[in-house]
């Protein structure tokens, strides 16, 4: 299969390149704005497309003929959107649907677009309850908005022109990034251990009793593995969960420990405030999958800690 993947240099897009490329059936198509020198090597592996998916001229003059799925990552995260909503809402918006412009041209046998679970809504608030496929979109905030615009852009193709779309909804991913210089170190628990490595200190601006769904990058690729196996028809809506909670403190403690036998000092855990008092209980639905031993996610979690201290201590 010819797989088309933009925003192939990001955080999960350049982890699922690694991962769907060990298929030597598929054929894999990295898209991105510029290639950056840390992944040169790729113009030797793989048919490189160098465009920005606001580009639809560009796009479809520089895109191969010859597209069976595309999977589009492409997309502002939520502190860029935060800072940048106009664009964010042209880049998630007009740029998903430029994306399926050119799936619908070439005839592609599958749409696969990335949501995020923000997209149920609370804000200021922690998730509470169940949430499935069937709960209400309430965006409460750009970032939210943004992806929801994309995923109804990919409901209006799927009905006017019958094209395959599968929206897939994650919930929080971790893992060790492909490259040390891909810039996601923002998210939970790359942060800790970032901040762990630099100051030996993980310092957390709550009780870190929040719950958070985690999902590991490998996972991710399997699930989308999946979706590609089964080729469902029609319009179809996922949520990327492990079904299992864990708090910030606890992911917190797992990269101390982590930490302290690895670089060999200690390193100090500080909660700033009590708040909140208690942890949120919320179960987020796999309605593909299904859920997860939660054994199984926190090994992946202490498994993934351990190489993401490791690659800040050889990039050092």
């Amino acid at each position: 299969m010819n797989i088309l993947l933009t925003g192939a240099t990001g955080y999960i897009g350049s982890y699922m390149i690694s991962y769907l490329s060990k298929d030597i059936s598929n054929t894999i198509i990295p898209l991105c704005r510029k290639l950056p020198d840390y992944f040169k090597n790729w113009k030797s592996k793989f048919e490189v497309v160098q465009c920005d998916v606001t580009q639809l001229e560009d796009l479809n003059e520089r895109m191969p003929e010859k597209i069976d799925i595309i999977i589009h990552l492409a997309a502002f995260n939520n502190i860029d959107t935060e800072q940048m909503p106009e664009k964010a809402l042209i880049v998630n918006g007009i740029g998903t649907r430029n994306m399926l412009e050119v799936a619908r041209e070439r005839g592609c046998k599958l749409f696969i677009y990335f949501s995020v679970v923000q997209v149920y809504g609370r804000y200021g608030k922690e998730a509470e309850g169940t949430i499935t496929v069937d709960s209400p979109v309430v965006c409460v905030d750009d970032y939210a908005l943004t992806h929801y615009v994309a995923e109804e852009y990919c409901r209006m193709y799927a009905l006017r022109y019958n094209l395959n779309v599968d929206v897939v909804r994650v919930s929080n991913v971790f893992g060790c990034p492909i490259h040390p210089k891909i810039d996601r170190w923002s998210l939970v628990p790359g942060n800790l251990c970032l901040s762990a490595y630099k100051d030996s200190e993980i310092r957390l601006k709550s009780s870190g009793k929040q719950t958070r769904d985690f999902v590991s990058l490998q996972y991710v690729s399997k699930f989308v593995e999946r979706l590609m196996k089964e080729a469902t028809s029609g319009f179809n809506v996922y949520n990327l969960t492990s079904e299992n909670t864990f708090s910030i403190l606890e992911v917190a403690k797992m990269v101390q420990s982590c930490a302290e036998s690895l670089l060999k000092r200690e390193v100090r855990l500080i909660c700033e405030t009590k708040y909140p008092l208690k942890s949120n209980q919320f179960l987020a639905k796999n309605n593909l999958l299904g859920a997860l031993k939660r054994e199984e996610v926190q090994c992946e979690l202490s498994s993934e800690i351990g190489k993401t201290l490791k690659v800040l201590m050889e990039a050092d």
